[in-house]
C-alpha cells in the first residue's frame, strides 16, 4: 500500500495542475482507511529527507505543493518508479532520528563537543548516539561518517561502535565511515585498536597514516597507507580517493546532493576512480567523474540523477 501511495505522490508532483489526476487521487484516498494511513506515512518519510519539496496534503487540509519536476517525457515512468522506491526507502531514516543524539542533513557539517571536551565532526547525512559511563566513553556511529578528536583518558577509554566493529582509543584523531558496503577507519594521529565482534579475530592496531577497510559482505579486511593530511578531507570540502569503487564515491557525493543518484550499470558502479573532487559542488564533481569514466548523466528531475555508460559514438 505504501508503494501505491509513493507512486501517487510522484504523479501529483509531476502534474500539480492536473485536476482529473487530483480527483482520481482523492477517490483512491477515500476508498480505504489503510490508504490514508499509507499516504501519511509516505508524507512523513518524504519530510524527513530534508529540504525536498513537501508532498501535497490530504484533501481539504492544504493546497498542492510546488511541482517536484516538469513533465519528463519518455523517462517519466522510470523516474516515477525510481523516486517511489527512494521515498519508500526513507522509512529507516525515521527510526534513525529516534535513536540518534546528533544528526546532520544533506550537505550539512556539524561539530559536536562532548562532555569531556572530545570533539566529533559529523559529515553530511550522518548520525551518532552518545553513551558516557564511569568505565568508558562510547559513541555509536549510526550512519555516515565522523572524525573524532579524543581527549586522553587512560582510566576511561573512548570507544566508537559501528555495527559489529569497535574502535578503542585513549587519545587520538581518526575518521570512521559506515556505509552499506562496509566500514573504513583512517588515523590522522595517535593509535587505535579495532575489534570485529562476530569474527572473533584478534584486535588490530592502526597508527597515523594507516587505513583499514572492512567489506560488509565478504568480511574481507584490507589495510593501506593514507597521507595523514588527507584523513577527513571532507571537512574542507574535498573528497580524496585512490582506486575507490565508483559506487562508494557516489554514496559520498550523495550525502552532499539534495536528491538521489542512481548508477544504472553494475560494471560502471564497480569501476575504480582516483582523484580529488569538490564536495561543495556535488553535481559538478559528478560531471567530472562521469567524463573521466566515459559515462553520462541524465537529469530526470533536479533531485534525481541517473549515471550510465555513455552511448558508443
Amino acid at each position: 500500500m505504501r508503494a501505491e501511495a509513493a507512486e501517487w505522490l510522484l504523479r501529483l508532483q509531476a502534474a500539480p495542475d492536473d485536476r482529473a489526476l487530483r480527483q482520481d487521487f482523492e477517490t483512491w484516498l477515500a476508498g480505504d482507511d489503510s490508504r490514508r494511513r499509507a499516504w501519511r506515512s509516505v508524507q512523513r518519510a518524504w519530510s524527513v529527507a530534508g529540504d525536498l519539496p513537501a508532498p501535497p496534503e490530504d484533501p481539504g487540509i492544504g493546497a498542492v505543493a510546488p511541482p517536484l519536476c516538469a513533465r519528463i517525457g519518455g523517462w517519466r515512468v522510470l523516474g516515477l518508479a525510481l523516486a517511489a522506491v527512494a521515498v519508500f526507502s526513507l522509512a529507516p531514516v525515521i527510526a534513525l532520528h529516534w535513536k540518534a543524539d546528533y544528526t546532520t542533513a544533506v550537505g550539512e557539517l556539524r561539530d559536536v563537543t562532548l562532555e569531556d571536551g572530545s570533539l566529533v565532526h559529523l559529515d553530511a547525512g550522518s548520525a551518532i548516539a552518545v553513551n558516557y559511563g564511569a568505565a568508558r566513553r562510547e559513541v555509536s556511529l549510526l550512519a555516515g561518517r565522523a572524525f573524532f578528536e579524543v581527549v586522553p583518558g587512560i582510566d576511561r577509554p573512548f570507544v566508537v561502535r559501528a555495527d559489529e566493529v569497535t574502535v578503542t582509543v585513549t587519545g587520538t584523531a581518526f575518521d570512521v565511515r559506515a556505509a552499506d558496503d562496509g566500514l573504513t577507519v583512517s588515523v590522522r594521529s595517535g593509535m587505535v585498536e579495532i575489534g570485529i565482534d562476530r569474527d572473533g579475530r584478534p584486535a588490530q592496531k592502526l597508527t597515523a597514516g594507516e587505513r583499514l577497510a572492512i567489506d560488509r559482505q565478504s568480511r574481507k579486511v584490507d589495510q593501506a597507507r593514507i597521507a595523514p593530511e588527507d584523513v577527513a578531507s571532507w571537512r574542507e570540502g574535498r573528497l580524496v580517493v585512490d582506486g575507490v569503487p565508483l559506487a562508494e564515491i557516489v554514496e559520498e557525493i550523495g550525502r552532499h546532493h539534495r536528491g538521489f543518484i542512481v548508477i544504472r550499470d553494475p560494471a560502471l558502479a564497480a569501476r575504480r576512480v582516483t582523484g580529488v573532487f569538490d564536495l561543495r559542488h556535488p553535481v559538478d564533481a559528478l560531471d567530472t567523474i562521469a567524463r573521466s569514466q566515459r559515462a553520462s548523466i541524465t537529469r530526470i528531475t533536479s533531485h534525481l540523477l541517473l549515471l550510465a555508460p555513455a552511448p558508443a559514438s
